[in-house]
């Protein structure tokens, strides 16, 4: 049996910044003193909703500034995401005193801000598959996923080369609708300066979670399967649908909300990642870079 999700203690109330889903059993102590686990996850749900929303409309004023810039020249990266001029004002929605400040933003949104910067830059949008032995061994281990696959990962992107690498991932264990349960996979996406980062990093998760040493079978991987590393270049849709932009963001993390036993935590942004975001976000707010 998975191991049940660490306790939290009840002087602690949980915040819902985090993407993720929380059960009553997970808090110790009186009943009076743990807290509405319904209102917590729908507050979760709730800054989701807004934070998507906020998204939208800075996606559209970005869109509407690059459309200004453009009768003028191709513009750089980022220029288009604050008020560049007097005449921009008027084509936009946001005004900064709307934008919180870094700390008041929740996961979602710091997801966002890294694949809009990945989207500026170059990035990589992956797939990755974790070896079904490896899942079995932590299963019985009652060894917590991500936690393992944190510790692999970091270790063999390490080895090539690629410590300081800018990346975020979902550990995805349900159907793209969240109906049934599927074998542990990975979906993010990275920042790649250099254009031999995007083969080294397919390397490392190769080694660190996908590949067996002995073969396909040794991992419980059927022989007809599909690759168990996909990456290509991150690209964002303009076509009007709801789903909105930065799409591959919104679908990664379509299931990070649902419960799955053992599975306390379902989102990492690496530490330069979420130095990279929070950046970007004082630009957008024309707060001073720390």
């Amino acid at each position: 049996m998975r191991p049940e999700s660490t306790l939290v203690s009840p002087f602690t109330m949980p915040s819902t910044k985090k993407l993720t889903n929380y059960r009553r059993s997970q808090f110790k102590g009186p009943r009076r003193a743990k807290p509405k686990v319904r209102e917590l996850n729908q507050g979760i749900r709730d800054r989701i909703k807004n934070e998507k929303e906020l998204l939208e409309r800075l996606v559209r004023d970005a869109d509407a500034r690059r459309s200004l810039l453009q009768a003028i020249g191709t513009p750089a990266p980022f220029v288009v995401w604050n008020d560049f001029d007097q005449r921009c004002v008027d084509l936009t929605e946001v005004n900064l005193n709307q934008l919180p400040k870094w700390e008041d933003i929740g996961e979602f949104l710091k997801l966002h801000l890294l694949f809009q910067v990945a989207l500026e830059l170059g990035g990589y949008s992956f797939t990755v598959r974790v070896r079904p032995d490896l899942e079995a061994k932590w299963d019985a281990e009652g060894k917590d996923p991500m936690d393992r696959i944190k510790r692999a990962t970091g270790k063999t992107l390490q080895e090539q080369g690629l410590k300081g690498l800018e990346y975020a991932f979902v550990l995805e264990a349900h159907t793209r609708r969240g109906g049934s349960r599927t074998p542990l996979h990975l979906h993010g996406f990275f920042i790649a300066d250099d254009p031999l980062d995007s083969p080294r990093f397919l390397v490392a998760m190769e080694k660190a979670i996908a590949a067996h040493p002995k073969g396909r079978a040794a991992a419980g991987i059927r022989p007809k399967s599909g690759p168990a590393v996909k990456s290509e270049q991150s690209y964002d849709k303009i076509d009007g649908s709801p789903h909105g932009r930065g799409r591959w963001a919104t679908y990664i993390a379509k299931n990070a909300t649902r419960w799955r036993a053992g599975l306390s935590r379902r989102i990492y942004i690496s530490q330069p990642a979420t130095q990279t975001a929070r950046e970007f976000w004082a630009l957008i707010r024309e707060d001073p870079i720390a």
